[in-house]
């Protein structure tokens, strides 16, 4: 089975972007362009491993991910923080995983997905 990824990003071109490198590494790709659409996806897509940047509009990363886990069908879903303004000292009260810092190079982002998945047997090809 593919894993599936849900990005959540703001910006247009950073979800657009990682989705390009996901998904040509063999990742099944939802995007949500904000901290709402996040929690309806991921209701609907039911993905195995979270992107979620940090500071959004509407409802930012560290709200979403709260309501995620507060959903006993979700609260199991890792969330990777992707942020350029914060550190991983910053993640809030185990919300999250790990942490990627933008700009993060593929390889280093593909690598982290591949250990939250347990070692997902997918060939970086970046």
């Amino acid at each position: 089975m593919t894993p599936r990824v849900l990005v959540v990003d703001d910006h247009e071109d950073a979800r657009e972007l990682l989705s390009v490198i996901i998904g040509s590494n063999g990742y099944d790709v939802a995007t949500a362009a904000n901290g709402r659409e996040a929690v309806a996806e991921a209701q609907r897509a039911r993905p195995d491993v979270i992107i979620m940047d940090l500071f959004m509009p509407e409802m930012d990363g560290y709200e979403a991910a709260r309501v995620l886990k507060g959903i006993p069908a979700l609260a199991s879903v890792p969330i990777l923080a992707y942020t350029a303004r914060s550190s991983p000292s910053d993640m809030d009260g185990g919300l999250f995983v790990a942490c990627c810092i933008k700009p993060c190079p593929p390889g280093d982002l593909l690598g982290t997905l591949s250990q939250i998945l347990g070692g997902s047997p997918l060939q970086d090809r970046v």
